[in-house]
């Protein structure tokens, strides 16, 4: 082939190649407009924008509402900021006793929680005989009417829990989970021995035992913690006179607990403003509860001597606990607290006379 004809073959080729680029070119532009026509159509426009302008208003009320928290929970940070812990030898009792009296004027500027604490005062609270305008008990039977303040006994108010005992993965009270195992368990334990070793006869008094095995905690506190924690479990399934009568004074809720909804767990604390300080600041500590509880599993001591037996024969020959040890553990004055949890939560030992709880191992 000549030059020429070489030139006229490139060229055809170049303008077919060219034409049916533009024919695939032309082909996609077709199918794009018909998906447009068949998509996006006035009436679909119309349509998707109404949704958007919805989602923008819903998005400006939602900023608006979380401007509105971010401020409320900056306040109580603000008012109830967790204290850090407090190192060095010179800080001694002396001194952590006057900051925390000084301390005290600052906690009635709390926020109130929409409940009656601030106006009454906390002293008050925890002085007051509850009254049946608290909370109705969560966990009362629905046969039950509620009673008005003037008619509801004290044993049938039962402090509000925010623990949901339908699901089995609570830590602190797995028993609560199945109510009627409780209510075929006996009043009292049988023999101590259930609390300190366990037991195939007791399901409540078995559990607690289980759940007091996670913390270091020696046989004077385990059975004393054990024995008070059977009792109020067995008060707060079937709420009797007989079930109330023996809990301690001490162990029986007081006003403030009634006001808000808060763990089971809380209420199981020894000191009565102890209680009432943790379920106020409980927003606070609730992330940090294992550490919490941990450490007060290890600073919670009984007054009872180390070398000291809690259980002796009885005429069958039947181990059961010292009468004086029994006394010790249902009296609130048979209870302390070492000085590292005083200087680790100073908070919550606000109104309380250090001097009377604190107690030093030798």
């Amino acid at each position: 082939m000549s030059s020429n004809e070489k030139k006229r073959l490139r060229d055809r080729r170049s303008q077919q190649t060219l034409r049916e680029k533009k024919l695939r070119h032309v082909a996609q532009l077709e199918e794009r407009v018909a998906h447009c026509e068949q998509h996006h159509s006035d009436q679909g426009v119309q349509r998707l924008l109404r949704v958007i302008n919805g989602l923008r208003e819903q998005n400006e009320a939602l900023l608006a509402r979380q401007k509105s928290l971010k401020s409320l929970v900056n306040s109580w940070e603000t008012e109830l900021d967790e204290p850090g812990p407090v190192d060095g030898p010179s800080y001694g009792l002396s001194s952590l006793y006057e900051e925390i009296n000084n301390r005290e004027a600052q906690f009635a500027l709390q926020t109130n929680f929409n409940e009656p604490i601030h106006q009454h005062g906390t002293n008050s609270l925890l002085n007051t005989p509850i009254s049946a305008a608290s909370t109705p008990p969560k966990m009362q039977s629905p046969s039950l009417d509620p009673l008005s303040a003037e008619t509801m006994p004290l044993w049938k108010q039962i402090p509000p829990h925010t623990d949901d005992f339908n699901t089995r993965t609570m830590i602190s009270c797995p028993w609560l989970v199945d109510p009627d195992l409780i209510l075929s368990c006996p009043d009292t334990p049988n023999s101590p021995l259930d609390l300190l070793y366990g037991t195939k006869t007791n399901a409540l008094a078995d559990m607690i035992h289980t759940a007091l095995q996670r913390r270091p905690v020696r046989d004077p506190e385990r059975l004393g913690t054990g024995w008070l924690t059977y009792h109020f479990s067995r008060w707060v399934i079937a709420p009797s006179p007989e079930n109330y009568e023996r809990l301690p004074v001490f162990l029986r809720p007081v006003q403030g607990q009634m006001t808000i909804p808060h763990p089971l767990v809380l209420d199981f604390m020894p000191w009565p403003r102890m209680r009432l300080n943790l379920i106020r600041r409980w927003h606070v500590y609730c992330k940090d509860r294992d550490y919490l509880f941990g450490l007060l599993a290890c600073c919670v001591k009984l007054r009872w001597p180390w070398n000291e037996k809690v259980l002796e024969r009885d005429e069958q020959n039947e181990l059961c606990i010292k009468k004086a040890f029994y006394e010790l553990f249902t009296s609130e004055s048979g209870w302390g607290l070492t000085p590292d949890f005083i200087r680790r939560y100073p908070d919550l030992v606000e109104g309380m006379d250090i001097n009377q709880i604190v107690i030093e191992l030798l």
